[in-house]
């Protein structure tokens, strides 16, 4: 059994159980299989093949990545998240694997202005794409450090968390072209912490649980961690629709909507990053509670959202006037974390809450080629909703 190490925060709900009526067996068995659909280690010759599940494949140096089998490359985004699904439950190897290869491909050299920061995309032969990074690729890498230092009582994974965090908060970026990860000023995220993408953010990098808990483990900078969280949870009611509850995929640091010029889509509707935020709020709501009324408020518009919608479509304008694409399950899973905010509210809420928790329940996990992305949000969004997720 992979389960026997995980350790859940002691007021976890599991939703499953509470509105589904779902066993502890059943939601066992479900997480588990889960976790061999994922991280059973793929043929990369294969990747493309149809049913295929893996999203994890071994390294010939001993190592291992998480593939965006989409695009046939290695993200930090994936790889940090993998991350974080290993250690929350447990898999210590898997973990050690994916974050030496973070480590040995994508960690910018010491000795130059990005040290600290990590090269969000490359190859899968770890062959970096130029010079960037993306934000929430260092706060997940940053947050599973920590976790892992807990779990499995090993300061060097705590060393390495507040090296990444004091590393990419101490630069000159008026004068290198490399600024903070958190703006100082606002105390917000950058989107990406150069010339180009410094002066704006995306809501679903705001990620206040996390901050609110490196607010008491780091080293250094609590202070501003706690200022941090406060300004993200602010911004997760900020850049929300206020009729509809629909997020931008990118923002301005005062929450409006921002359609980035050198982007090949509009950045200002609801499209890929923004299916995130009804995770981090509904993480945010039972993993710290600070906003609850709030965030029901606009949880309980977003998910209404896509029932009046009937779940049939993924993109939209923020009026939600206009609709496209197909609503996926990494939408499904993200929604019902949303719903620890509706689950002990009103019984219209209550009864929102289960029906959106029971589409989770029933969506099988994605396979072919469109696996990656989806199935990392759905697989931590599982976590969430079966109360396995601890910080």
């Amino acid at each position: 059994m992979i389960l026997a190490a995980t350790a859940t925060t002691a007021t976890a709900e599991n939703l499953f159980k509470t509105l589904l009526g779902k066993t502890d067996a059943e939601v066992d068995r479900k997480i588990e299989n889960i976790w061999s659909h994922f991280f059973t280690p793929g043929d990369l010759s294969l990747y493309e093949a149809d049913g295929q599940k893996t999203v994890y494949y071994n390294s010939p140096d001993g190592l291992a990545f998480i593939m965006d089998t989409g695009s046939n490359d290695v993200r930090t985004e994936g790889m940090s998240y993998g991350m974080m699904i290993s250690v929350q439950l447990g898999h210590r190897e898997e973990f050690d694997k994916i974050w030496e290869w973070s480590k040995r491909h994508m960690a910018y050299p010491k000795d130059t202005a990005w040290d600290g920061y990590f090269c969000w995309q490359c190859r899968t032969d770890g062959t970096p794409f130029g010079h960037s990074n993306a934000s929430d690729g260092e706060i997940y890498y940053a947050t599973a450090l920590f976790i892992a230092a807990k779990k499995w009582n090993e300061p060097r994974y705590a060393k390495e968390a507040n090296e990444i965090l004091q590393r990419t908060m101490d630069n000159d970026g008026e004068k290198t072209g490399v600024y903070n990860l958190y703006n100082r000023d606002n105390c917000l995220v950058t989107f990406v912490p150069d010339r180009g993408g410094h002066y704006f953010t995306d809501p679903s990098y705001q990620l206040p649980a996390f901050l609110d808990y490196w607010a008491r483990v780091a080293e250094k900078d609590r202070k501003f961690w706690k200022k941090a969280a406060k300004a993200a949870r602010q911004h997760l009611i900020d850049s929300a629709h206020p009729v509809t509850g629909l997020y931008p995929d990118y923002s301005n640091y005062d929450g409006t909507a921002y359609r980035w010029p050198h982007a090949a889509y509009d950045t200002s509707i609801y499209m890929y990053d923004a299916i995130r935020c009804a995770m981090n709020v509904g993480m945010d709501y039972y993993l710290c509670g600070k906003d609850k009324k709030r965030q029901t408020e606009v949880m309980a518009r977003l998910l209404s959202t896509f029932k009046a919608d009937g779940y049939k479509h993924g993109h939209f304008s923020l009026d939600g006037k206009k609709a496209f694409g197909d609503y996926s399950r990494g939408m499904a899973g993200a929604n019902a974390v949303a719903a620890f905010a509706l689950a002990h509210s009103t019984p219209e809420h209550r009864e929102l809450a289960r029906e959106i928790v029971k589409r989770l329940w029933d969506a099988e996990p994605p396979t072919g080629k469109y696996r990656y992305y989806e199935g990392m949000v759905y697989f931590l969004s599982m976590l969430h909703v079966s109360g396995k997720f601890e910080l």
